[in-house]
């Protein structure tokens, strides 16, 4: 068999991003280049107009430099740029002139996308921005036309103009503390928006975590309330703040996803437990997809009820939707991994066994299945999938893995093994 392939145009086959990473590991030396458009013209075509669409860079950095320098050199760049990647490394100076010479907002005009994220080990503090810069950067938040912002790790910022943004698509706020702010937005203080109809707000996607205030003056600030289609909670720090806002957001919600990413406490344990607003499905009517992604400790507060008597918040929760639903699928993704305590092979045995016949997950999952197993009460439920993440150097055999779930669905899971809806991924 001859391994030529056709001739032909190759980029039909090789994907941009590919292309993009090719380009940039070559040498910038013209004569490279002039052999590079030989292999296929259209590569240099298509990469030179890529280029400058996505930049990512640190407020001061080298990164940051650098292309102040190309822009500065070629300004009709400026344009070209639809989205913006902002960091923060509280090792560079904010005070840099060259950072305002990056961010120009009317110059970046065609903006669509922007993500701003603090220092991982701490927030920036947007008070303490230089002047020049925080209103530089109001100024490009602000643009109407953004579609797509992501806010992580940032205290001390006046969020009220994103309620304003009209075409905002997707949302992420993530350790966001909101503080009114007199100068660079409007007033968050306003009257409360009202429901107009679902078809005038943009928003099809929010993702939130540790921002109860900013989702407050959100909901205050904006023109229309979001009603977004997609939600993803981060439960951690999830309070009254969040849970009120969020009621408010939930009318037209699809797709939930609730997100325990594991934290590291003074006590070294793993996870805070979910708070019983986060599993409150009754308040969207439309839901259709659900997703859990937790660590193995935080599934105990997910299945395990305060007794032998009260049954888990899941089960719970899941019964109240029986008189009218639209679910169609239900995912519970499980971390084992432990970032304090790494695994032996052994422990990870008897985490698995405690996975799949603790006596508490044991009850939870065979009651799981008579509610979810009634084809009358969840006539629209399609799969129903568990899936385990495990540490691929201690895994146990795969063969020891199969006999686990076969006796686990056979023997716990019954009712939706036998009408093929129950998924177990490992």
């Amino acid at each position: 068999m001859s391994s030529t392939l056709p001739r032909g145009d190759v980029t039909s086959i090789l994907p941009q991003e590919l292309i993009d990473d090719i380009v940039d590991c070559v040498p910038d030396d013209e004569e490279t280049q002039k052999h590079l458009s030989l292999v296929n013209r259209s590569w240099s075509h298509r990469t030179r107009h890529n280029l400058f669409k996505t930049v990512s860079f640190e407020l001061g950095g080298r990164n940051c430099a650098r292309l102040n320098e190309v822009l500065q050199t070629n300004p009709s760049l400026y344009q070209r740029i639809q989205t913006m990647r902002i960091d923060h490394d509280r090792r560079d100076s904010l005070e840099s002139p060259i950072i305002l010479g990056v961010i120009v907002p009317k110059q970046l005009v065609n903006v669509r996308e922007i993500s701003i994220r603090g220092d991982t080990e701490s927030t920036l503090h947007w008070s303490t921005l230089p002047a020049g810069l925080r209103g530089a950067l109001y100024d490009l938040l602000a643009k109407p036309d953004l579609t797509t912002l992501v806010l992580m790790d940032i205290s001390d910022i006046d969020v009220s103009f994103i309620g304003r943004n009209r075409r905002l698509k997707e949302l992420t706020l993530y350790g966001v503390k909101h503080t009114l702010s007199s100068s660079p937005s409007i007033s968050s203080d306003g009257t409360p928006a009202t429901h107009l109809a679902d078809g005038k707000c943009s928003l099809r996607s929010l993702s939130v975590g540790r921002c109860g205030d900013a989702l407050q003056c959100l909901r205050a600030a904006a023109t229309i309330v979001p009603q977004p289609v997609v939600l993803r909670v981060h439960s951690c720090c999830y309070d009254d703040k969040m849970d009120t806002a969020l009621q408010l957001f939930s009318r037209n919600v699809e797709t939930y996803e609730i997100r325990c990413v594991p934290t590291e406490d003074l006590d070294g344990t793993i996870g805070p437990p979910l708070r019983s607003g986060v599993l409150d499905f009754v308040r969207l009517p439309k839901l259709k997809t659900l997703t859990f992604d937790l660590h193995l400790d935080q599934l105990c507060f997910l299945l395990c009820g305060p007794s032998t008597t009260i049954p888990s918040p899941l089960v719970q929760q899941m019964a109240r939707l029986r008189p009218t639903n639209c679910l169609e699928g239900i995912t519970i993704l499980v971390d084992l991994n432990d970032p304090l305590h790494p695994w032996t092979p052994s422990d990870i045995e008897e985490l698995v066994d405690f996975f799949f016949h603790k006596a508490c997950f044991a009850s939870s999952w065979k009651v799981l299945d008579n509610i979810l197993g009634d084809e009358d009460a969840f006539s629209k439920l399609k799969k129903v999938r568990i899936s385990l993440k495990i540490p691929a150097n201690v895994a146990p055999p795969m063969q020891e893995l199969d006999s686990r779930v076969s006796v686990f669905k056979a023997t716990v899971m019954p009712t939706l093994t036998r009408r093929s809806i129950l998924e177990v991924i490992y």
